[in-house]
């Protein structure tokens, strides 16, 4: 019996043995990355997200993308509803939208849910969430049910309405943080502008750190939603969706900030007013987390499953 020689079959060996270890390993997972392969060290009751090298931040524990506040059972369930065609097909229009004043059909390819109808003879300005007259917009954060319709398809119609409210805004803020992901190459330009005009590198890092905090808003809220629709109402999910609700208007005002008020010339003035606003997003997102970790810790909420 000869020694194997074929560097493909020992590499092949050599993957082998390090995937068994891996995976026979409780404080070792597989990064889920796209393409990644490598494995990261941490521990299944961690509340932090793993991070790669990649980049990538998922849950320890479940091996998905990371989904604070909604727990890795409910993460599961939401996966599975959400992958349903029966109520997925329903909801295949939700990357356009008809003007609510012209019915003008209306594209979102922006992270801003702040929309404006591009007809010459209307100019609407209306909330992508809502509908709603964005001068008036306060909330939109909140499902009211109709309890007037009882019978069993009118009750199934109900729940279907009710599971689509909450998946539209989880799909929307998913698409605005894969659209404001693009924010990081507008971004390093107005760095490279601010480094040629005087500024430090360490002084303009402040525009990177405003995208990463709206990124990680835009997570928090996609799974808030997720988070919400398993709630049942009581008065710890009324300051919840005021939680919420604060967190989303203080995200959509840092992503016009970012998308649309980079010109200023005034670079002090810039940076005062980003800074200002990405530091009170990452702690209006805190105060939301905290709340809702409180909560699993007295066991406050009521979920329906």
């Amino acid at each position: 019996m000869s020694y194997i020689t074929d560097p493909f079959v020992i590499a092949a060996y050599r993957k082998l043995i390090i995937s068994s270890y891996v995976e026979t390993n409780s404080q070792l997972k597989w990064c889920p990355g796209a393409g990644c392969g490598k494995a990261v060290k941490g521990e299944p009751s961690d509340r932090e997200p793993a991070v790669c090298t990649c980049g990538e931040r998922f849950c320890f524990a479940c091996a998905q993308d990371w989904h604070d506040p909604l727990s890795c059972r409910h993460m599961k369930m939401w996966r599975k509803k959400c992958s349903d065609d029966s109520e997925t097909l329903n909801w295949i229009n939700a990357n356009t939208k008809p003007c609510p004043k012209c019915s003008v059909t209306i594209e979102k390819n922006g992270g801003c849910n702040h929309m404006s109808c591009k007809s010459s003879s209307c100019r609407y300005e209306f909330c992508w969430l809502c509908l709603g007259d964005w001068k008036n917009h306060a909330q939109c954060n909140r499902y009211v049910e109709d309890d007037n319709k009882t019978d069993s398809r009118s009750l199934s119609r109900k729940n279907l309405q009710r599971y689509l409210f909450y998946y539209n805004r989880f799909m929307a803020h998913q698409n605005s943080m894969k659209l404001e992901g693009k924010l990081y190459a507008k971004v390093e330009v107005k760095m490279d502008l601010m480094q040629a005009l005087s500024m430090s590198w360490i002084e303009v890092q402040f525009l990177r750190r405003a995208v990463d905090a709206l990124c990680e808003c835009r997570r928090t809220l996609k799974y808030a939603y997720a988070f919400a629709y398993y709630l049942e109402a009581n008065n710890m999910t009324t300051l919840f969706e005021t939680n919420q609700s604060d967190l989303e208007l203080a995200t959509e005002q840092l992503s016009g900030m970012l998308e649309g008020d980079l010109e200023d010339n005034d670079l002090a003035e810039l940076k005062r007013k980003v800074q200002d606003k990405y530091r009170y997003v990452e702690l209006r997102r805190k105060k939301m987390l905290d709340h809702c970790a409180e909560g699993v810790e007295l066991d406050s909420w009521v979920f329906c499953e």
